[in-house]
């Protein structure tokens, strides 16, 4: 297996398709390379859909907004058939459809369906931006039934930093007892309030202003993330003085060259220059786990971590050996061991694993402040703005690109990219003409808060996801800010 840029892959590259057998298949029969290629009308109907999930939810709640239970029907749409991780999706719907509060008591039923759509698979957030939805509407509409302050209802509810590490129960068949490790939910929760200017533009929840009926909402979420059980990598010095780091972690143009690059650099006391970065592909690292869950960082950087104290041990004992004056790295240092290492035949080559099957749970908050035009219902996002804390960013600048990506990402999905078919199952949304993906002025008031207060305990860097977090309120934090501007017309999200 060798991996190639694939320049982005937000679920499709977690599946097998049928070609993905197909194509080896044939190459083996021809005895020569066979090269497969889909155009975009191709694509769009065959590689797996999702987020077609309904939700029958009941909540009960104290007359102070205190919530008491939760219970809920989730139905999803699979299509023809069940992919490999298409069960995925419905299943952390369910798993976090209680979010970041405070709820004893949760009865959720899971049912699906198959049908003549495209099969549904894992998609940016799965079955988690699906959830926030149901959730953070339901709890809106108590909150206004009780005649309580939706943000003063969150407030009462949210898992608060004593109580951490919060046990959530075994929520899902075929994993463990679920725990939020780490985190200040209500801190997040009261920075989303005073970045969006909450107390302020609360006042204009439903008033028509120059023809546009404007709305602000502000929701808490929280994103479990970096499920092991293990990472590899291996490093080696090469005869031109370069270590090369091989990961069994997938790039998929979010960064993690230059992260890793980081890590070993910050271990080994080494610039950029002098390491080299290769990933995914078995030449070099027979075994690797990959990327999804936003596991990159957490797994993937964390062996590299392990790996480089590997390397810098096994280089310090070879440089004492030769009776090398300095046992500090630097490149000349590095450079020296490498052609004293080349003269005498032998290897510096270690491999690497990290093991954790503890998962990370980052958290954050989200606020939206829209107009929405009657007339059309046309929907401008004003502002919007979202907290995560990730533990640590080893990266401030590309986890801030993530966060944006991520944002937009989801409004895209509130608004605009729909997967839209007729009554006898035919795709009617299968180019660019009418599959509508984002662009940068359709939503240009997006803003993201990244805070590293509360690393995680289950790895050596402290890091949390930070992929997927930033997409799971989006639907949830829209639908309320519209829901509160569209009050006085009736409507109800």
């Amino acid at each position: 297996m060798i991996e190639l840029d694939n320049g982005g892959g937000f679920g499709v590259r977690g599946e097998l398709h049928p070609e993905d057998f197909l194509i080896p298949a044939a190459a083996r029969v021809a005895g020569r390379p066979v090269k497969w290629i889909e155009d975009r009308r191709e694509h769009l109907m065959s590689a797996n859909h999702s987020r077609e999930i309904d939700c029958e939810v009941e909540i009960a709640c104290r007359r102070d907004g205190t919530i008491l239970a939760i219970r809920s029907r989730i139905s999803a749409n699979m299509g023809a058939y069940i992919r490999p991780n298409g069960g995925v999706v419905p299943a952390k719907a369910a798993q976090f459809l209680v979010g970041a509060y405070r709820i004893e008591n949760v009865e959720i039923e899971v049912v699906f369906a198959l049908s003549n759509k495209t099969p549904m698979g894992t998609f940016r957030g799965p079955g988690r931006f699906e959830t926030g939805f149901f959730r953070d509407r339901i709890i809106d509409i108590a909150a206004h039934d009780l005649g309580i302050d939706p943000a003063d209802m969150r407030r009462r509810n949210l898992v608060t930093l004593a109580e951490m590490p919060y046990v959530l129960g075994k929520l899902v068949p075929y994993e463990g007892v679920a725990v939020f490790d780490t985190g200040d939910f209500p801190a997040t929760f009261e920075r989303a309030i005073v970045e969006i200017g909450y107390e302020r533009l609360k006042h204009r929840n439903g008033r028509l202003i120059d023809g546009r009926y404007h709305g602000v909402a502000v929701t808490s979420c929280v994103e479990n993330s970096g499920p092991g059980p293990r990472e590899n990598a291996r490093m080696r010095l090469t005869p031109k003085g370069v270590i090369e780091i091989h990961v069994g972690s997938s790039s998929m143009g979010q960064g993690l060259e230059t992260i890793f690059a980081q890590i070993a650099g910050e271990a080994l006391g080494l610039s950029l220059t002098a390491l080299e970065v290769f990933r995914g592909s078995t030449t070099h690292l027979p075994v690797g786990m990959g990327t999804y869950a936003s596991r990159a960082v957490v797994m993937g950087g964390s062996t590299v971590l392990v790996t480089a104290k590997k390397l810098e041990a096994e280089l310090r004992a070879f440089a004492s050996e030769i009776g090398a004056n300095s046992l500090e790295l630097s490149p000349e240092v590095v450079a020296h061991l490498a052609g004293e290492a080349a003269a005498r035949g032998r290897r510096l080559d270690v491999e690497g694993a990290f093991e954790n099957s503890t998962p990370t749970y980052s958290s954050g908050a989200h606020a939206a402040y829209v107009a929405v035009d009657p007339k059309t219902g046309h929907v401008e996002v004003l502002d919007y703005v979202a907290i995560e804390d990730v533990g640590r960013a080893i990266n401030p600048a590309l986890v801030h690109g993530q966060a944006i990506g991520g944002l937009v990402q989801g409004l895209g999905g509130a608004f605009l990219d729909h997967l839209v078919y007729d009554a006898d199952g035919q795709l009617l949304t299968a180019s660019f003409a009418d599959y509508l993906l984002p662009t940068a002025s359709d939503f240009p008031n997006v803003r993201a808060v990244t805070l590293e207060d509360h690393p995680s305990p289950s790895n050596p860097l402290g890091a949390k996801g930070a992929g997927e977090g930033p997409i799971v309120n989006v639907a949830g934090t829209i639908g309320n800010a519209i829901a509160e501007a569209l009050r006085p017309l009736g409507v109800r999200i």
